[in-house]
């Protein structure tokens, strides 16, 4: 059971880590962050439901498909509830991206029905024994392509020009203009990208958590407590949480209770908040005197 508990642990925590990556991304661009990223979520599940279930495409072109509309997803939520608002540095951007996340939701439900379904896949219907335990093979890819996605982020982010000049806009947008770096389209890039790190793990999870209208929202408000945890500046921090925190529900739920679950989870945020505000990967703030 123990394996069992660990696996599960770190197949769910990774797509924490990955969706709680995305609040990251618009953050240190933009000082913005996306409140519609457990819908986003949603939209890569129930795309690639629509796509590979509904119309029978091959895997690859569901790939792409769910690629595609999620990072348009992202750039939908940039142009409508964040570019208004970012200039005159409003926080009117909070209230609009959860406002644009709820109307994805209805949207979903609409086109989708409420009730979930399952997602058909080889992966998730004959376990393999793991020493000792039955895991299916879907839970064991998910935290390899979750790590393999935060590996690819920081390498975009700290290798690559563009991800250097994303990293400027977030120090001082104002010196990055003046240097020739387009703001909107900066902020757009990072939206897009959030929002497709959560269609990819909406990918993965709908399998093991089966499609539903309503699926991301719990996820997402998992995913921005892990961020909390890890620290909205750090994304070393955000990962470790992730797994921390995957773990942490996953022996909870098998040896205590499900309900309590989500007791201790949100628990451990409210004494982060509390002992280390700034998070595990957070740099303690400075005080001026």
């Amino acid at each position: 059971m123990g394996i069992q508990l660990l696996v599960t642990g770190l197949a769910v925590g990774s797509m924490y880590g990955l969706v709680a990556l995305g609040y990251h991304i618009t953050w240190v661009t933009s000082r913005t962050m996306n409140f519609s990223q457990g819908q986003a979520v949603m939209v890569g599940a129930v795309v690639a439901y629509g796509l590979r279930v509904a119309l029978g495409w091959p895997f690859l072109l569901t790939l792409f498909g769910t690629l595609v509309v999620s990072a348009l997803f992202g750039v939908v939520i940039e142009r409508l509830a964040v570019r208004p608002f970012f200039r005159s540095a409003s926080p009117a951007w909070l209230l609009a991206t959860i406002a644009c996340g709820t109307i994805a939701e209805n949207v979903a439900m609409l086109t989708f029905g409420k009730d979930a379904r399952a997602f058909p896949s080889a992966l998730a219907t004959r376990p393999v024994l793991v020493a000792g335990a039955g895991v299916y093979p879907q839970e064991l890819l998910v935290p390899v392509v979750g790590l393999a996605l935060m590996g690819g982020v920081q390498f975009f982010y700290h290798r690559t020009f563009y991800g250097k000049q994303l990293k400027a806009v977030a120090y001082n947008p104002e010196a990055a203009g003046l240097m020739g770096i387009h703001i909107p389209r900066a902020v757009m890039t990072a939206y897009a990208l959030s929002a497709l790190l959560a269609g990819v793990a909406g990918l993965l999870l709908a399998p093991l958590l089966n499609v539903a209208p309503t699926m991301g929202t719990i996820i997402g408000l998992k995913a921005f407590a892990v961020a909390i945890i890890g620290g909205l500046d750090s994304a070393g921090g955000i990962l470790v949480a992730g797994f921390l925190y995957g773990l942490i529900e996953s022996f909870v739920a098998g040896y205590v209770s499900t309900g309590a679950r989500e007791i201790v989870g949100f628990a451990v945020v409210i004494a982060m908040l509390v002992v280390r505000p700034w998070g595990l990967g957070g740099a303690r703030p400075t005080r001026r005197v």
